[in-house]
């Protein structure tokens, strides 16, 4: 096939830029995201190269859509056009690293799992937990603010973020926050990049405070046919004085991934703590679960940190056409999970739940019936409903994947109330030419 005089000049651009071994033009399949292939893919290796990228995309009008991983890149709403898919592979170094100060510097492209490698022998870590996160970028962790079960005991990844170096649409480098934790200096611009899904410029750079890696932990799992005594577990616990890390309810489905021997509901506890803080609460879990005729078995150490690695892979293991993320009050957390199940398991063949009572987050995945006109519909009248249901209670939910049907029918992430104008107006400031991610991000931004 002969390249198109825009496509050949995309790519010699390009090439001038990063060189030849750094520019996949034609870009493969695999780096579509929806039905938007992308006229090239590009990994640049340094600053300056992104720079060049942006300010060349700018110049002639082309779309750029970051990528860090690439494994989040389906969530969201079809993007209006992409005509440069920008890696941060490349751009993968720690920077800095100041275990007296527990802070840390690095680029985008610096891997989790590599990262926490480097610091656990000073007894630190970023508490990220992602899915997928054997997988997952810094910069894209950030971009997203995507976080895990962790969230309960340790906040989101935001709460860390201390600066960020950005590469805006025309390609000018802004610098927000500091190196230091205590940074007082003018606006806090970093969280401003935080959870904006590169849609106002392209993180290149992030700044971190770090948490003390506990010197022990355990897991323990209470198991039950219903979900009432296990509700029943969690209030318990969060009306206690323990202190646990993480709090997940997992339905049959999720539970017989995690323990192919016991495929029943579950709420998985997870202490990271001292050795004697840690085997006090799991004796407290264990009179808690005879007193509530659950089951209880418990992991310590690596065993429970398999288990929840486990955890963050499982829409990788489990069938996938459809994820919800309902986000409620943490009171409602059962509430949701069982409205979900309802409306939902008309429309999947199979459907695991995972649920956060602490925070009120609550997914819910599976494969689809079909996905003919009237079963698409079906699902989206679900969806529909379920929107509908919830953000009347305060709630929000998201579609995190589906099929192009429904995310073409279906916004993906439903209202945001008062702070639209808001976004708009940032989204115009920092790129008026719509450069950046078009059309992926709330309202179309």
């Amino acid at each position: 096939m002969v390249a198109s005089p825009e496509v050949s000049t995309v790519e010699r651009e390009l090439i001038s830029i990063v060189g030849a071994a750094n520019v996949l033009c034609p870009a493969p399949d695999e780096y579509a995201i929806d039905d938007r292939r992308p006229l090239a893919v590009v990994f640049p290796g340094t600053i300056e190269e992104v720079a060049a990228v942006l300010h060349f995309a700018q110049a002639r009008e082309l779309a750029v859509v970051p990528m860090g991983s690439g494994h989040r890149l389906s969530f969201g709403n079809p993007p209006e056009r992409v005509d440069i898919l920008l890696s941060t592979r490349r751009l993968n170094r720690m920077l800095e690293y100041e275990p007296a100060d527990l802070t840390a510097s690095v680029e985008a492209g610096c891997r989790l799992e590599a990262f926490n490698r480097e610091a656990l022998p000073h007894r630190q870590w970023l508490p990220f937990d992602p899915p997928d996160a054997d997988r997952a970028t810094l910069g894209g962790i950030v971009a997203t603010d995507d976080f895990g079960p962790l969230r309960h005991g340790y906040g989101r990844p935001r709460d860390y973020v201390i600066g960020v170096e950005v590469v805006r649409a025309d390609g000018t480098r802004l610098r927000a926050g500091g190196r230091v934790v205590k940074n007082v200096t003018g606006y806090d611009l970093n969280k401003l990049f935080v959870g904006s899904f590169g849609t106002l410029g392209v993180l290149v750079r992030v700044n971190f405070k770090l948490r003390p890696y506990p010197e022990a932990e355990a897991t323990a799992v209470l198991l039950g046919p219903e979900w009432e005594r296990l509700e029943t577990a969690s209030q318990h616990i969060l009306r206690s004085e323990l202190l646990p890390a993480a709090l997940l309810f997992s339905n049959a489905e999720a539970t017989s991934t995690l323990l192919p021997d016991r495929p029943q509901k579950a709420l998985l506890v997870r202490f990271l703590e001292t050795p004697p803080a840690v085997a006090y609460q799991v004796d407290r879990l264990r009179a808690l679960a005879r007193s509530l005729s659950l089951d209880l078995v418990d992991f310590t150490n690596d065993a429970s940190r398999s288990l929840w690695e486990t955890v963050g892979r499982l829409r990788r293991r489990l069938p996938t056409d459809l994820l919800l993320r309902l986000s409620v009050l943490p009171a409602h957390t059962m509430a949701a999970l069982r409205a979900g199940e309802r409306a939902l398991s008309p429309c999947l063949t199979s459907m695991y739940v995972l649920a956060q009572p602490g925070t009120g987050i609550v997914h819910i995945g599976g494969r689809l019936r079909a996905e003919e006109a009237n079963g698409l519909a079906r699902v989206m009248e679900a969806l529909a409903h379920l929107r509908t249901a919830w953000e009347s209670r305060r709630g929000h939910v998201i579609l995190e994947q589906a099929p192009l049907a429904i995310k073409r029918n279906f916004d993906a992430w439903g209202d945001v109330g008062s702070s639209l104008p808001l976004m708009r107006a940032l989204k115009q400031i920092f790129d008026p030419k719509r450069i950046l991610s078009p059309g992926r991000f709330v309202a179309g931004l």
